[in-house]
């Protein structure tokens, strides 16, 4: 197990050391399974012979899978739309078809959700590989649960195109060819009309899809719910539910359809992609639910219960390395301990720097004459504010003094002028 795990590491860190180069190696394969598989369907119109002629399908795969690498998500779309309706373009009502229902698809959740979208072309491809079950096993791991969307339209797709391709087996309502513009106008509608009834015919006459889309959006909940679990083990669990909900809804299928399918296809295919779901998942991490630890605090607010697992995270042993790269030790003859350096003797002290006999003193502001003539006349002209003496004027009232000429005994007078 400890050498799984170094070739592990070593593959992990060698991915991530070189991420810039190998991402767009792999975009450039899946444009090119993509646009390969678009190409192979042939039922252009005679206007894009000549354009088909010049160049093979492998180059105008590539070609393709180029601009699939350096475009925006938006535009890769609408590069995609484009050549599906060229390839149908010799059946022009069902061109015109496929031109809207997948403009509505783009128009409504790819120019929204551009990395969610990509699951749309990963179902159908997947679906030609036979891997289809491996989709919703990796989509509930590392997907929102919102990624059920472009899975049922994925699935949906992938069982319309034999529909497709049936419908435009049938000989055509109409030539546009030998048809006159103006007759064309009037017998368009009724064209398009009997076009659209058939291709409604064809689809709601199958609902196999319905059960597929069911079974696997089944799956990525029971995935999702079940790999956020604080349990150990918990996303390997997740992927064994999830293989499980696989085969018992195929049983399912084959009892409610008239459709059989191999149901020991089913099992094998099922387990394959478990195990390749397994492997992807040891590739992103590794736990070890040996060394589990639970951490409980608290604060003013909440109490915490912190589940803590370690990663497992291994370097290629020491001795390993030493059997693969033997040191060779030689003494080295030419080192010398490093002798004590010396002060530099040539090297005197900085001469204290002496003033510039130059620079004389700047010379001290004489004042102003005015100025100071102004000044001292306003210094004659204030005098100090007098002190206030008091009013020498007013003298102390006089104290009653009592009246000699009163006798004891006698009576006092009243003053003159009163009765």
């Amino acid at each position: 197990m400890e050498m799984v795990l170094v070739a592990r590491e070593t593959v992990v860190h060698f991915f991530k050391r070189f991420e810039v180069i190998f991402m767009p190696i792999i975009k450039l394969f899946l444009g090119y399974f993509v646009f390969s598989r678009i190409l192979a369907i042939d039922h252009s119109h005679e206007i894009f012979d000549t354009f088909s002629e010049a160049m093979s399908t492998g180059m105008l795969s590539w070609l393709f899978a180029l601009l699939f690498v350096v475009m925006p998500a938006n535009l890769t779309w609408i590069l995609i739309i484009f050549t599906i309706t060229v390839q149908v373009s010799a059946f022009v009502e069902i061109a015109v078809a496929v031109f809207v229902f997948l403009l509505l698809i783009f128009l409504f959740y790819g120019r929204m959700a551009v990395k969610e979208s990509y699951l749309i072309l990963l179902t159908v491809l997947a679906f030609s590989f036979n891997l289809q079950f491996l989709v919703p096993l990796i989509v509930g791991l590392y997907f929102p649960l919102t990624a059920v969307i472009p899975i049922i339209i994925g699935v949906f797709i992938t069982t319309q195109i034999p529909v497709v391709f049936e419908l435009m087996e049938t000989p055509m309502i109409i030539d546009f060819a030998d048809v006159e513009f103006p007759d064309l106008m009037t017998e368009l509608p009724a064209v398009f009309t009997e076009a659209y009834s058939n291709v409604m015919e064809g689809i709601l006459g199958s609902y196999n899809w319905v059960f597929i889309a069911m079974i696997f959006a089944m799956v990525i909940v029971a995935v999702y719910l079940v790999s956020r679990q604080a349990i150990n083990y918990s996303r390997e669990i997740a992927i064994g539910v999830g293989c499980g909900i696989i085969i018992f809804g195929y049983i399912l299928f084959n009892v409610a359809t008239d459709e059989t399918v191999s149901l020991l296809g089913v099992i094998g295919w099922t387990i394959l992609s478990g195990l390749i779901a397994v492997i992807i998942r040891l590739f992103d991490s590794v736990l070890d639910y040996r060394k589990v630890e639970a951490v409980q605090f608290e604060d003013d607010d909440n109490y915490y219960h912190v589940k803590i697992v370690p990663k497992v995270i291994m370097s290629k042993p020491k001795h390993d390395r030493d059997e693969k790269y033997p040191p060779v030790r030689q003494p080295d003859v030419r080192r010398e301990p490093v002798a004590k350096r010396e002060p530099d003797v040539r090297r005197e002290p900085v001469a204290k720097r002496e003033p510039d006999v130059r620079r004389e003193p700047v010379a001290k502001r004489e004042p102003d004459r005015r100025e100071y003539e102004t000044r001292r006349e306003s210094d004659v002209r204030r005098e100090p504010e007098a002190r206030h003496e008091p009013d020498v004027r007013r003298e102390p009232k006089a104290r009653h003094e009592p009246d000699v000429r009163r006798e004891p005994g006698a009576r006092r007078e009243p003053p003159e002028g009163r009765i």
